[in-house]
């Protein structure tokens, strides 16, 4: 897989050099929208969580209050990653169809080239966010330990998105199905609620909330970034290792059904 990634690697980088020149191209504001977007979203939630329904957040790693904003965007960043690998998957291999009907090339090329484009957006709001920590002054070295899980977190991501991009070609709803399941999923993550009020109410919901993968990835990045503590030693480890693996199983599925991709785009 490695081998065959670094071999494709210029035709990875055409198909993202290619997203760099056309996202946003006709937009005044540019790539200022991709910072707009999540902190429109910060803004409203933080307004209705914290002031209507007066969900608290956890203490701030540096011991001087709390900030319900920042314990948010953490989590929006996080889930970003995630669900805008999900969407993009898809929707730039149908994008390609028509493309992959005159020239024979991996299907997964103009897919991953799209990711590392989005990853600038990541790497934006990662930036935006740091600057909320450090005008709360909650800064520490396990800050380090967040990209090792964002790395899992893409991971992770792009293997399902491989999977469900070569599923939806071949089955049009998958993408209308995935776009309600991304929504069930984000109330099913603590990203409005520190895991601790699940833990307080409802043992069922409890167990739904710690069954899911994305928990475990946001609730770390809450550890690291925003309570400034070090999970337990494997947390981390396993966080990327089972990244690693999901990717390896979605380029190897999209790999073994893909032969006849174009018939289906």
């Amino acid at each position: 897989m490695l081998n065959t990634l670094w071999t494709q690697r210029a035709l990875i980088w055409a198909f993202a050099n290619r997203d760099f020149k056309t996202r946003y191209r006709s937009s005044l504001l540019g790539w200022g929208w991709s910072l707009l977007q999540p902190l429109a979203t910060l803004i409203v939630f933080a307004a209705v969580f914290s002031i209507v329904f007066r969900v608290k957040a956890p203490p701030l790693g540096n011991g001087q209050g709390t900030s319900y904003a920042a314990f948010l965007f953490t989590g929006i960043v996080t889930w970003n990653l995630f669900s805008s690998f999900l969407n993009l998957s898809m929707s730039q291999l149908k994008a390609s169809g028509d493309l992959l009907k005159k020239v024979q090339f991996p299907g997964w090329a103009p897919v991953l080239g799209a990711s590392i484009v989005q990853l600038v957006q990541v790497g934006l709001e990662i930036v935006v966010l740091a600057g909320l920590f450090l005008w709360k002054g909650n800064v520490s070295w396990t800050w380090i330990l967040a990209v090792p899980i964002l790395i899992g977190t893409a991971l992770f991501a792009q293997g399902l998105g491989l999977m469900l991009a070569i599923l939806n070609a071949r089955f049009g709803d998958v993408q209308y199905i995935v776009t309600v399941a991304l929504g069930a999923l984000y109330f099913m993550t603590p990203i409005l609620y520190p895991i601790d009020l699940v833990n307080q109410h409802g043992h069922i919901l409890g167990w739904f909330v710690k069954l899911n993968p994305m928990s475990w990835y946001v609730q770390t990045m809450h550890d690291v970034m925003y309570s400034l503590v070090v999970p337990i030693w494997w947390v981390i480890p396993a966080l990327l290792a089972a990244g690693l693996a999901v990717f390896w199983i979605g380029f190897v599925v999209f790999n073994r059904f893909s032969e006849d991709l174009g018939e289906y785009l």
